[in-house]
């Protein structure tokens, strides 16, 4: 049995259909919210949880240079909102 080498694929987080609900109807969702009325509102944090999701591992949010050990190419990864312990960093900061 041979050893096959595995290949970088970066992820494609807008194409994930819960970055899509969340980037289509966020803003609206928003809106209906404090459309409401009734005395309880969306804590802030909320919010920005939701508006940081829209950048984790999205190209437009920040990269890191990645170089393969094994053939020496070079390729840019897109930032993860996950922290060191597997926790969304976003979580962890509110």
């Amino acid at each position: 049995m041979a050893f096959q080498q595995a290949v970088y694929r970066p992820r494609d987080a807008e194409h994930i259909v819960l970055h899509q609900v969340v980037a289509e109807h966020l803003e609206a969702f928003l809106g209906a919210v404090a459309e409401a009325g009734d005395g309880s509102s969306l804590p802030q944090f909320v919010e920005r949880e939701f508006r940081e999701f829209l950048t984790c591992g999205v190209f437009e949010g920040g990269v890191a240079p990645f170089q393969c050990e094994g053939c020496a190419r070079e390729h840019l990864v897109p930032f993860s909102c996950k922290g060191a312990d597997g926790v969304p960093a976003v979580a962890a900061t509110g």
